[in-house]
């Protein structure tokens, strides 16, 4: 329903009064030239989605110093991009299904807020970067007055997305290959992270991320547990990490029930729980192990943006597109997660 509003509002005149008694600001100044571009980025999707996209942000910056780059994400998402030097102003938006207290009226309120603050930074020029943008982010950046739209027009090879994300700058006169993503974190929260690993006796872990969102990305239990104890006996610790919440919470479901089983099944094994309460938390706690194992997720992309090695567990059909970007990580596929053998994770991390 949200989305047909906004489509009809697009065609219309740009400036309306809505019955909830928001108006939108006036059209906006003169578009400046494109040594000083001002540029929006939307990137809507997931975790990892967004972790692929942060390359574009530092083309953009290189090429055009003086760029005013603004980013429009989910709220879920939008901690990531956090102290980023190359973004000058995050625009946060929340999804249909996650809507806030209030039901249509406040989000409808929530989206007139959006335009409203999208045209106040005069963007010229809006870059979709998901593969499909939704009719409703078009809608949007339209009624922001945004003249110029890039989309992804598809391509007949494979590509990585990274090299996907980042091929739209083309249409920005940006060339080359793509930067790897990389997540900043606050010194502070690093070192708190490695403070608190290190005095449990868990510096240069193993990381093990549990969560995945689709049921085919997830690693069992029983191999997680076979991994540990293996591990083990070789001399090796582990530190456990989860999506947090309850996997019945409708908004992001979560994994603590099934942290509480494998660290129950492995109390007497050195496997330490460690959660977290949002991605920063996360991040910081990821950049202090010396390798990550974790199923395609966002997990793996935020692992290998703060720089630690990953092995990632994938179905085959998944590796070329999201696998973790650079050479540093190693990727451990069949047709389905669940098919890939603890022997052979265990054997690369013996290498």
């Amino acid at each position: 329903m949200i989305a047909s509003v906004f489509r009809k509002c697009a065609h219309e005149r740009p400036r309306f009064r809505y019955t909830i008694g928001m108006s939108l600001p006036p059209d906006p100044a003169p578009r400046p030239p494109r040594e000083a571009p001002r540029i929006l980025v939307v990137r809507r999707d997931n975790i990892g989605d967004l972790v692929c996209t942060l390359p574009v942000f530092e083309g953009i910056r290189r090429r055009y110093p003086n760029a005013h780059i603004g980013a429009l994400v989910n709220s879920y998402n939008a901690p990531l991009l956090e102290g980023n030097p190359h973004i000058d102003r995050v625009h946060v938006y929340t999804k249909s299904k996650h809507k806030p207290d209030g039901g249509m009226r406040a989000l409808v309120r929530d989206r007139l807020g959006l335009v409203a603050g999208l045209r106040k930074e005069r963007y010229r020029t809006v870059l979709h970067a998901g593969s499909r943008p939704r009719s409703e982010m078009r809608a949007l950046t339209r009624l922001a007055g945004i003249s110029e739209q890039i989309l992804d027009q598809g391509t007949n090879r494979p590509l990585h997305e990274v090299e996907r994300v980042y091929g739209l700058l083309r249409t920005l006169d940006i060339l080359g290959p793509p930067p790897a993503p990389h997540l900043p974190l606050a010194p502070q929260a690093v070192m708190g992270a490695r403070e608190t690993l290190a005095a449990r006796g868990y510096e240069r872990a193993i990381g093990l991320h549990i969560s995945a969102r689709e049921d085919e990305n997830r690693w069992p239990l029983d191999h997680f547990a076979a991994l540990i104890r293996e591990g083990a006996g070789r001399g090796h610790r582990f530190v456990v990490f989860w999506s947090p919440g309850e996997a019945s919470r409708a908004e992001h479901p979560g994994d603590d029930a099934r942290a509480r089983e494998l660290l129950d099944r492995c109390r007497d094994l050195p496997a330490l729980g460690y959660p977290t309460r949002d991605l920063l938390s996360l991040a910081a706690g990821l950049s202090a192990v010396r390798v990550l194992v974790g199923s395609d997720g966002g997990h793996v992309h935020i692992a290998a943006a703060v720089g630690t090695p990953v092995v990632g567990l994938y179905c085959d059909h998944k590796v070329c597109q999201w696998r973790p970007w650079g050479d540093r990580h190693t990727v451990v596929h069949a047709k389905c997660v669940g098919d890939i053998a603890v022997d052979a994770v265990f054997d690369v991390l013996q290498k």
